[in-house]
């Protein structure tokens, strides 16, 4: 028999509970769940919310106490037909018009926060330029060097006002001598050197800011000059709004500001026993707060004063969040951290994201009170499945849709992803370049070093990614670098996204990005736009990385469909390539650099290029037929065949593959395709994203 608890916003938390008389907070509820479960609860629970707005002074916090049995779990549900929200902050009113299309509005004292909502859509701060970059002018003569240049910024003549109140400014910047738009940060401007056009930060960046990096300045009522943007003025209480329309009137908005940083913390390591079997369903969490600074990742693991989410888990197992809504978060949607596993994370959505849709964490090697590798491998067994996941990395430049560190034997399946800055996927741990010599009183060497990653034996399967790497360079739609080995990418669609500026990728199998199974993947109308520019389709670093069967079409702007490299001491070699069609998209093949242990194997492979003839570029030791537009060089087919005595593509063919004109799906090829002679096996068109 199911035990029934019911909350509403019309309810009274001296109430018994029921239906007709409802508890009015969650965390009443959660207290008569306690109370059973002491009392020795077996049968499943629910609590019903009824629908309506619960503004929350505190996260909900879920342990041990909570946890319901295996095949009796605890659920937290909507009730059916409405939607209860749950929000991290306080409905501003009293708006007043102040001048210029500026309203304004008193906050509560010692109220302060770093972004702001208004009808379901995050609300800028006030900045410098309204939109877009500046870029930072070269340092003095006498502070040319690199640790100076973590410490602040020099700006160009003309970018800032002279005489500007910097006292709440922060800077959003990509530290990277100009060259790197890897990762960004918020600094804290300390003090302005304006004689000098010199910013100077209270705490240092991670890397130096050379000359050209792209930076903002945000945070002064002087800023406030173009629609849709906000200045908080804590210090004196009052809001600086200005709405998108300039005959808005606020007063009939929606407008949040956030004051919590999660909203459901599930787990405590204080509590006896991990929380497990709970179900959380069908609601609507929304509005969290931003860090007034932001640091990059240490070696790629998240700051633990940045570990934040709409939901965050921690020391739990066997949890369930479906079909929610997951909105407007200062950080990520789904934060797993630590001892996180065997979560199922189904039908989400999940948008309107500071930082990261969903983001898996384990410990770094050699981090944690553990006596071995496998005893760190805490972060693993999660199931991620057709959820939506949309417009990421609105305040974290380096934002993707799912991010995994030290994170393995995952299922992640049937997402759509959109809309990002950076990656769609990231799969990261650490290279073998950068291990630390001993982790847990243990050698790390070359023969072990894997049994310390963690990113490992992860599907990424029958994901639809597209509108990515928006904002950065040196990425890739799906992204590896330094994980475990055994993971698979199959049946992906990444389509129609482009490379803004620098350069980037589709598959980007990073530095020691080992043992990868990259199957029957559609890679189609990527594109170049901007300064930008689409190098490889799939780039293949690493060893023994396995590309079969994918359907490479319609990308015009690619330099080559694969691509290789060696590069930073970490070993590029026994990559295996067959069976893939590549349609209208770039060289079949391009080294950046080449030895003989480099391909495995490469045979049985469709190139069509409207006619052209199939090249392959790069730098091979052969006798070029032309340069490429990198700067390297151009093969024929018939070279390319020639090396290592015949052992390539002698099998591979020049054809039109025939697709359809017409049908369901496209891409798919016709029945007398000579593709199908070289083995290429159909791709289920109708498997790939979340569906109905």
């Amino acid at each position: 028999m199911t035990k029934e608890i019911y909350v509403s916003p019309e309810g009274r938390d001296d109430q018994p509970g029921t239906k007709d008389a409802p508890f009015r907070t969650v965390g009443r509820a959660q207290g008569e769940v306690r109370a059973a479960i002491r009392g020795g609860l077996r049968s499943e629970t629910t609590v019903y919310i009824r629908g309506g707005l619960y503004e929350l002074e505190s996260p909900l916090r879920f342990d041990g106490r909570d946890s319901g049995g295996d095949g009796s779990p605890v659920r937290y549900c909507a009730y059916p037909g409405e939607t209860p929200v749950l929000v991290g902050g306080k409905q501003l009113t009293g708006w007043e018009p102040y001048r210029d299309g500026i309203w304004r509005a008193r906050t509560e004292p010692g109220l302060r926060f770093h972004t702001l909502y208004a009808d379901g859509r995050r609300v800028s701060q006030a900045r410098l330029p309204a939109a877009g970059y500046f870029e930072t002018d070269a340092a003095e003569e006498a502070l040319l060097n690199e640790e100076t240049n973590r410490h602040g910024i020099r700006y160009r003549e003309g970018d800032l006002p002279v005489d500007g109140d910097m006292t709440d400014a922060t800077v959003f910047v990509w530290p990277g001598e100009g060259e790197w738009n890897w990762f960004s940060e918020t600094k804290t401007v300390s003090s302005v050197d304006r004689a000098n056009r010199r910013l100077t930060f209270a705490t240092p960046a991670t890397w130096s800011i050379g000359e050209g990096s792209r930076y903002y300045v945000q945070g002064s009522l002087q800023f406030l000059q173009a629609p849709g943007q906000y200045y908080q003025d804590a210090a004196n209480g009052w809001l600086y709004y200005r709405p998108l329309s300039d005959d808005a009137d606020p007063n009939g908005q929606s407008i949040v500001a956030p004051r919590l940083k999660r909203l459901l913390e599930i787990g405590d390591k204080d509590a006896l026993g991990p929380a497990e079997h709970l179900v959380f369903s069908g609601l609507t969490l929304a509005c969290t707060d931003f860090f007034e600074e932001y640091r990059m990742m240490d070696d790629n693991a998240e700051r633990s004063e940045h570990r934040e989410g709409l939901v965050y888990v921690n020391h739990a197992k066997h949890v369930r969040i479906e079909h929610c809504r997951l909105l407007m978060s200062g950080s990520c949607g789904i934060f797993l951290d630590a001892y996180a596993s065997g979560i199922e994370i189904h039908r989400n959505d999940i948008s309107r994201l500071g930082y990261i849709g969903i983001s898996l964490n384990g410990f770094p090697p050699g981090k944690g009170p553990f006596r071995s590798a496998e005893e760190s491998y805490t972060n693993r067994g999660h199931r991620i499945t057709h959820n939506v996941i949309e417009d990421g990395g609105e305040l974290i430049g380096h934002g993707c849709g799912i991010f995994l560190y030290q994170s393995g034997d995952n299922d992640i399946s049937r997402n759509r992803i959109t809309r990002m800055p950076r990656y769609g996927f990231s799969l990261k741990g650490m290279r073998y370049g950068t291990m630390p010599k001993e982790a847990y009183g243990i050698s790390v060497t070359w023969d072990n070093h894997w049994d310390f990653l963690h990113s490992r034996n992860n599907r990424i399967a029958c994901n639809d990614i597209s509108a990515v790497m928006e904002d950065s360079q040196d990425g890739g739609m799906i992204e590896a670098w330094g994980p475990g080995r055994g993971n698979v990418i199959h049946a992906n669609h990444l389509h129609d996204s482009g490379i803004h500026f620098s350069f980037g990728f589709g598959i980007y199998l990073d530095d020691a990005a080992d043992d990868f199974t990259v199957t029957c993947n559609v890679i189609r109308r990527l594109y170049s736009t901007g300064q930008g520019k689409l190098w490889m389709l799939i780039f293949s670093k690493g060893i023994g990385n396995r590309i079969v069967g994918n359907l490479l079409v319609d990308n015009p702007h690619a330099i080559s469909a694969i691509g290789s490299q060696e590069m930073a001491g970490e070993a590029n070699k026994g990559i295996e390539i067959s069976g893939n069609i590549v349609y209208n998209s770039g060289y079949l093949y391009y080294f950046v650099n080449y030895d003989n242990e480099r391909f495995a194997s490469a045979d049985r492979n469709l190139y069509w290029r409207d006619g052209a003839p199939c090249l392959v570029a790069g730098e091979l030791p052969l006798t070029p037929s032309g340069d490429d537009e990198l700067d390297r060089h151009i093969y024929s087919l018939d070279a390319w065949r020639s090396l290592e005595y015949g052992k390539y593509d002698a099998a591979t063919i020049v054809a039109d593959p025939q697709f359809r004109t017409s049908g369901a799906f496209e891409y798919e090829l016709r029945p007398h395709s000579p593709a199908y002679a070289l083995g290429f096996k159909d791709i289920d068109f109708e498997s790939i994203g979340p569906g109905r």
